[in-house]
């Protein structure tokens, strides 16, 4: 099977006990069927904290609930205890997989290193090199994919181009981005999705457009990000903190890896529901939002935050990408009034 992974992803480790945001505290760790099985038959005294710290709830889904916000297994030194004494494959399918996000697409799979992790965050934002992806075959057999796959591989590979085109300003990159992904929602809305190969191979940049009226698209999107599930405590005085704090000037270069990242991770699960234009927006959304973030407390904290409480939350993902296409203010229009703006 083709694997799609972000260049720098075989340069990746694990910073383990030594990371300052480490993946075993605040978030539940989901334990999958087949490791808790194997759990149950642990000896010793091991297997017998591991039976009674594990729980299932109603419908048979098996986790360790958090002790002080931490896993019950990550002990002094912050190393997973399951890992020391039993290794590696005796840990959760969730934490063996962290910080990748796996999507497989039947015939191919794409594999990216989420931002929220330090150290995939360092990667990512360590070189302002554009940012590519590299292709690897697994001995894994690939099965038939969803029939759109054929028509959006070629207008995301589009859409990635316009925005690593660096003779143009990013937000003039993110704006035409935007406005080919509002062609091609169209066309998928009318059910002219073969035309999408030939959308994207003649698709022109229109001159000098721009979309007239004030934008307070960020103001709000702090705002509503402040309704969301919260993850971090501190989240809501951060967002109330971006929202008055003065911009502060970020690499172009850097923001854009961060959009390249955001739309390599999310065009392509149209095949799931052909909503392109709001995954679209949400990369817009990320960038301008980070980048304000930024102001506050730095690029990289900026972006491992909006990965945490956003790409780690499916409720609030979702509750995004509703907002997308329901919320006036968090709209295609509003987002491409803010990136009108001088």
């Amino acid at each position: 099977m083709l694997t799609r992974v972000p260049d720098y992803y075989e340069k990746f480790h694990c910073l383990a006990g030594a990371c300052p945001h480490t993946c075993c505290e605040k978030w539940e760790v989901v334990i999958d069927e087949e490791t808790a099985c194997r759990y149950f038959a642990v000896p010793g005294p091991l297997g017998e904290k591991l039976r009674a710290v594990l729980q299932a709830d109603e419908a048979g889904a098996f986790c360790f609930p958090l002790d002080g916000g931490r896993c019950p297994f990550l002990d002094g030194e912050n190393l997973c205890e399951i890992h020391r004494k039993l290794g590696e494959d005796a840990t959760s399918v969730t934490c063996r997989e962290h910080p990748r996000f796996i999507e497989d697409y039947g015939p191919f799979q794409e594999i990216t290193l989420s931002a929220s992790c330090p150290a995939a965050g360092a990667l990512l934002l360590g070189t302002e090199a554009p940012l590519t992806f590299a292709e690897l075959e697994t001995a894994e057999p690939g099965e038939a994919g969803d029939q759109w796959l054929a028509v959006l591989l070629p207008l995301r590979d589009r859409m990635l181009d316009i925005l690593a085109d660096r003779s143009v300003p990013l937000r003039r990159r993110l704006r035409d981005f935007l406005l080919l992904a509002r062609e091609a929602q169209l066309a998928l809305e009318e059910e002219r999705e073969a035309c999408l190969p030939a959308l994207a191979e003649t698709w022109q940049a229109p001159r000098d457009w721009r979309a007239a009226g004030e934008s307070r698209l960020v103001s709000h999107g702090l705002r509503f990000l402040g309704t969301l599930e919260i993850l971090d405590r501190d989240w809501p005085e951060l967002l109330a903190q971006a929202r008055t704090a003065a911009p502060v000037p970020q690499s172009e270069a850097l923001l854009e890896r961060i959009a390249v990242y955001f739309a390599f991770r999310y065009l392509l699960k149209t095949v799931n529901d052909g909503d392109l234009l709001s995954r679209a927006q949400l990369v817009a959304f990320a960038v301008l939002t980070v980048e304000r973030l930024a102001a506050v407390c730095g690029l990289p904290e900026a972006l491992r935050r909006f990965s945490c409480e956003i790409e780690h939350s499916s409720e609030n993902l979702e509750a995004l990408l509703w907002a997308f296409q329901w919320e006036e203010e968090l709209s295609c229009g509003a987002l491409l009034r803010e990136l009108s703006a001088i």
